[in-house]
């Protein structure tokens, strides 16, 4: 990187702006007046819109004898490009994920072939991001989880993970191994994990599912605080256990949010949900209403059906959100 034009970003080194790859060849006019087409049996690498953005951001270096790209130390990344073929002093074997577990555990035959901490730090080091968020649809053992604490350790990174595991060793291998490397392992061979790499994280279970192709198709109806949870989910991304909610007063609220409140006209009942009691009707939307003014807030209601329109609705603030007519139909 010889070349310095005090231009704020440092060092740069010149790269030609054709190549072997095919790319639909074209003449290009630069701002000094130089024509440029590339050379035969080459391409242009930029396509013109990119090249015209390029100069106009002095990265196009014109002082040559042709135009070159301006390739900066500052924004090279380091590190080993990934290759085809990992070689197991970087990547290691099945076998030290096997070794990893049995010192983190105390034991063998906690988890079958589980794979090396080395082979997950290896990919998640190709994002060259320290704020990377990490998704295993597929946890295992929970060797992501730990591949992303030692990073964050070594390098002081704010990386995050969701794991994902469905079969019933998620807690007692997947979540603990978690909890032990947070703490430490004593019998560990790295001393970063026998004193532990910090950080924390949350275990989530699945509630009861709810069953939509069954309740719209007549058969059997949610429980209110599951569908409760769902409806909050779904609308405000806002997650909660099927048991933690219920209804506060007799208009159906169940939770109030960063300005919003929700509210849900709901029974497992169907008679109940064809009948006039589970319908927004104008006292209910007055009373919410009133509220909504009073504290400046918005309300948004679940139901069945109603029968006020939307904008009388609209000037309570209210939305209203109705529920699918196939789970009361008769």
């Amino acid at each position: 990187y010889p070349h310095d034009d005090n231009d704020g970003r440092g060092r740069y080194k010149r790269d030609p702006i054709h190549a072997r790859n095919y790319y639909k060849p074209y003449r290009f006019t630069f701002s000094n007046g130089v024509v440029w087409s590339s050379p035969a049996g080459r391409y242009p690498v930029y396509s013109e819109e990119t090249l015209r953005r390029m100069e106009e951001d002095n990265r196009i270096d014109l002082a040559g004898k042709e135009p070159m790209a301006k390739r900066y130390l500052s924004e090279v990344q380091e590190g080993q490009p990934p290759d085809a073929v990992l070689m197991p002093e970087i990547v290691g074997f099945n076998s030290d994920g096997t070794t990893e577990l049995r010192r983190i555990f105390g034991q063998a035959g906690v988890f079958p072939q589980p794979k090396p901490t080395k082979l997950i730090k290896f990919l998640i080091e190709i994002l060259r991001s320290k704020d990377a968020l990490i998704l295993d649809s597929f946890a295992g053992s929970g060797a992501t989880a730990q591949a992303v604490l030692a990073l964050n350790k070594e390098d002081g990174g704010d990386r995050r993970f969701i794991l994902v595991e469905c079969e019933d060793y998620a807690d007692t291998v997947t979540a603990e191994r978690v909890r032990r490397i947070i703490r430490g392992v004593p019998d560990a061979g790295d001393a970063a994990l026998r004193e532990g790499l910090g950080g924390s994280f949350t275990y989530c279970t699945l509630g009861r599912p709810i069953e939509l192709e069954k309740a719209l198709g007549g058969g059997k109806l949610p429980p209110w605080p599951a569908l409760a949870a769902y409806l909050l989910q779904t609308a405000a991304g806002v997650s909660a256990g099927e048991n933690e909610l219920a209804p506060r007063n007799e208009d159906g609220l169940f939770h109030r949010g960063d300005g919003v409140d929700y509210y849900l006209l709901y029974r497992r009942d169907a008679a109940y949900l064809r009948g006039d009691e589970a319908m927004l009707q104008t006292d209910r939307a007055q009373r919410i209403g009133a509220v909504n003014r009073k504290e400046n807030r918005k309300a948004v209601v679940f139901a069945p059906g109603k029968y006020i329109g939307q904008r009388y609705l609209t000037d309570m603030n209210i939305l209203f959100c109705q529920l699918p007519y196939e789970l009361h139909r008769g």
